[in-house]
């Protein structure tokens, strides 16, 4: 049994509101929105990890966009598990997991995670996070107080400071596969 194995499977929401604005749920597979519902649920008593403020971010799932004409693949998501995974879940069901192994990521991804507190005072306490299509990244963190929303615009020193921490996170999966 996996490590998100006991989950149930959620149907996907054919419509939904976000911030007060109707929009479709975007053409992606069962399977992807299956893999990223399992960590938004996770918990930390799941993980048995204490923690000690309301403010400590032990997941973060960042919802990419592709631009991509050429690929059917309408969206990526980033999984980050404190100190346990780190995975990229894509359109298409498929995934890539275990990213953690590699030494560099596992850092960006602490790094991440520990530093992401910093922003979670311009960001929206939520309990909405089921998938929807935007131009924009969409950053999830999760603390023991709830989980934290923001469309990230960069518009903001925070945006900018939280889409910097994510694209270290790429960058070193990014050559953490190029080896």
């Amino acid at each position: 049994m996996g490590l998100f194995d006991k989950f149930k499977k959620k149907e996907p929401v054919k419509e939904e509101a976000v911030n007060n604005v109707p929009v479709k749920a975007a053409p992606v597979s069962e399977q992807y929105l299956v893999n990223r519902d399992r960590v938004l649920k996770f918990s930390n008593e799941d993980m048995g990890l204490n923690l000690s403020s309301d403010d400590q971010v032990y997941i973060a799932v960042f919802d990419i966009p592709e631009n991509n004409v050429v690929s059917a693949l309408q969206s990526r998501t980033l999984a980050l598990v404190f100190d346990a995974n780190t995975h990229i879940y894509f359109a298409d069901g498929t995934a890539l997991t275990d990213l953690e192994q590699n030494e560099e990521v596992m850092k960006a991804m602490m790094g991440l995670l520990i530093s992401s507190h910093q922003v979670l005072g311009s960001m929206q306490l939520t309990d909405k996070t089921d998938f929807y299509q935007s131009s924009n990244v969409r950053a999830y963190l999760k603390t023991r107080k709830g989980i934290y929303f923001k469309e990230l615009t960069n518009q903001t020193k925070e945006e900018k400071f939280l889409t910097m921490m994510m694209q270290n996170v790429i960058s070193a999966i990014g050559k953490s596969l190029k080896k």
